[in-house]
């Protein structure tokens, strides 16, 4: 990795003033863009056959969470197909599911507790054996949720993990910010351990056979082992490449039925590694390295080991995320033996899941931001030549691309900047994917980031402009000839939250775009906005359009485009439809799927805007969920 130059340079103003706009009134609006029409499909869905993060089983069915596919699949034991679903559309309804990190099988009641991860939830899904092997949509049921985002009992920020003590009759939830929470089968609040305590970004929980809890604390690169009246027992597991070390990044765990191995996938690593347990008055003592499972070839390589299960009958099953597979080993106290692999079949090009930023190249190539599949995908205006580069990997290594959200190409070179989300990078590449330079780290001093989510050239200055998201700020940076490096140069904005907060205060900001003047317009998506800063440092902030007649306010807003007429184009995801705006606010037009004649997909009929982006006429329009990019026209 290249090192970043930090410098402070005082030639860029500092943003202080401020103003807020909400009501209506009258301005005469200048030469504009006419709302647009559908006129086809660029790409549509490219979806890898799973995107499997955890799995657990009954005597019948494994039921593997795809997470990519916002779904979970029961998949027969012996033909290996999947035989009923639930999900399967992206959403916080009943049944429905975010980016959902785990799940955990009853075998008491037959219900399975699934970690809506983003939803700050847990779902309770009850499940028929007989109804599944009929093929029947009722195999599946929603029951009851429990949990919502706070800090309070029984809340959460991210809901990682989930493990079930059948014998007991509780529920534990890893809390990611750092705690566990435990709760009846009902989902009534019981009590937590180690608020404030040694977890780290904890992921994945089991309870083994003798009710002890076990928790993956990853960013501590460690296994903790708890009681089951919360009180750390030992740890076993460090930072490293070797026997029982983790080379980064550990996510599941699982204890065999017999209550003597534990398994953790070492996801850095690519493999997963077992650990004889000790015991002594009813629980563990500790835990002493086993073996190593390492990654296959072909069909058995692990590319992103996730969650794991021990089965009653000695098989393990190991999830992989990347690989897009399920992973069938039988094991014994000394090694395991492949004996299938399930699924596997990578996304197809062209083809997106859930894409995010849309850019156009000078040539006229469209540049996709396809967030599920970890790449970036090109082709010719028509759709035809598609072409990609990018792949899930470490931060460290070129070339990787982790849940990007927003790409820019820099006006002259043509190369591609990439907002390295879950990275907490910007990478650079050529306009045919040679890496050329990432920089930034994770952290709040001037040049580092917290999932950077927005990226766009000021075409005054050429100068970078990057919405820093959970650092709520928006970082300036000039590049060196080549791209070969990046120089800090200005902050601006500060954390504050809701639709009234003073103009420049963000709450994580998301799509950037900067006016021919020098604006910088920015989607303060969590304060439900829009909002703009001038070279002079004055802000704006826009929560409604003005004008006549009842108005929409901004509701989660993740896309904010300067069109070629100086008009601002907002992607209000919330409201399903994208807007039109004078730069003092006033509508011009606001256009939903209905009125843009866009057709629905099965199962939805509203579009989920993202980002737009023009080239002439020609409009592309990135819908999230319905994966797929559109292509409009106006005039």
């Amino acid at each position: 990795m290249r090192v970043l130059r930090i410098a402070m340079l005082a030639a860029l103003p500092l943003a202080v003033a401020t103003t807020t706009v909400s009501g209506a009134r009258a301005e005469a609006a200048p030469s504009q863009l006419t709302a647009p029409t559908y006129s086809s499909t660029l790409v549509g869905p490219g979806l890898a056959s799973m995107y499997p993060v955890d799995v657990t089983d009954d005597s019948q069915y494994y039921f593997v969470l795809d997470a990519g596919r916002y779904r979970v699949v029961a998949v027969n034991r012996s033909t290996g197909n999947i035989d009923c679903q639930i999900g399967g559309l992206q959403g916080d309804g009943p049944g429905q599911f975010g980016d959902a990190r785990a799940l955990y099988y009853d075998p008491v009641t037959d219900d399975l507790y699934v970690a809506d991860t983003p939803n700050n939830r847990v779902e309770i899904i009850s499940f028929s054996d007989s109804a599944c092997a009929a093929k029947s949509a009722s195999a599946f049921q929603f029951k009851s949720q429990f949990g919502k985002l706070g800090s309070g009992n029984g809340e959460f920020n991210q809901a990682y993990g989930v493990a079930v003590d059948s014998v007991n009759g509780w529920v534990y939830v890893v809390d990611g910010a750092g705690r566990v929470e435990k709760f009846n089968l009902s989902g009534t609040y019981l009590s937590q351990f180690n608020a404030g305590g040694t977890l780290k970004e904890p992921r994945q929980v089991t309870v083994a056979p003798n009710g002890d809890v076990l928790v993956m604390n990853a960013r501590n690169h460690e296994c903790d082992v708890f009681n089951d009246a919360g009180t750390l027992l030992f740890t076993f597991g460090s930072l490293g490449k070797g026997n029982g070390q983790f080379t980064d990044d550990p996510r599941g765990v699982s204890v065999n039925a017999a209550g003597t191995l534990a398994f953790v996938t070492d996801s850095g690593g690519k493999r997963v590694e077992a650990f004889n347990l000790q015991s002594s008055a009813g629980n563990y003592t500790g835990a002493t390295f086993a073996y190593t499972i390492p990654s296959g070839t072909g069909a058995g390589a692990f590319t992103g080991p996730r969650g794991l299960v021990a089965t009653s009958n000695n098989l393990l099953l190991v999830t992989d995320e990347w690989g897009f597979s399920l992973h069938e080993l039988s094991f014994t106290s000394t090694g395991a033996t492949p004996t299938r692999n399930l699924f596997g079949t990578p996304p197809p090009l062209p083809g997106v899941d859930s894409p995010r930023g849309v850019q156009v190249a000078a040539n006229g190539d469209p540049y996709i931001v396809d967030y599920w599949n970890q790449r970036i995908e090109y082709m010719n205006p028509n759709g035809t030549g598609a072409a990609s580069f990018g792949f899930r990997g470490n931060p460290s290594v070129s070339g990787a691309i982790n849940f990007a959200w927003s790409a820019a190409i820099q006006p002259g070179t043509g190369d591609v900047f990439v907002a390295n989300r879950e990275n907490n990078q910007i990478a650079v590449f050529s306009p045919t994917g040679t890496p050329i330079l990432i920089f930034g780290a994770l952290g709040t001093a001037n040049g580092d980031f917290d999932f950077p989510q927005g990226i766009a050239f000021d075409p005054t200055n050429g100068t970078l402009l990057v919405a820093d998201s959970a650092n709520n700020r928006i970082e300036r940076f000039t590049m060196s000839a080549g791209d070969k490096s990046a120089t800090w140069d200005a902050t601006y904005g500060q954390h504050g939250s809701g639709s009234t907060a003073p103009a420049g205060d963000l709450n994580q900001p998301t799509g950037i775009s900067v006016a021919s003047n020098g604006t910088i317009w920015v989607a303060d998506t969590l304060n439900n906005r829009v909002q703009s800063m001038t070279t002079a440092g004055v802000w704006t902030a826009f929560h409604i359009p003005t004008g006549t007649g009842k108005q929409l306010k901004f509701t989660v807003p993740w896309g904010v485009t300067v069109a070629p007429d100086g008009n601002i184009w907002v992607s209000d995801t919330g409201n399903n439809r994208i807007v039109s705006m004078s730069p003092t606010g006033s509508l011009i037009f606001s256009a939903t799927e209905a009125s843009m004649g866009i057709p629905a997909v099965p199962a939805d009929s509203v579009i989920y805007p993202f980002d737009v982006a023009f080239s002439g006429d020609t409009v592309y329009l990135s819908d999230i969920w319905n994966n797929r990019v559109l292509v409009l026209t106006t005039s």
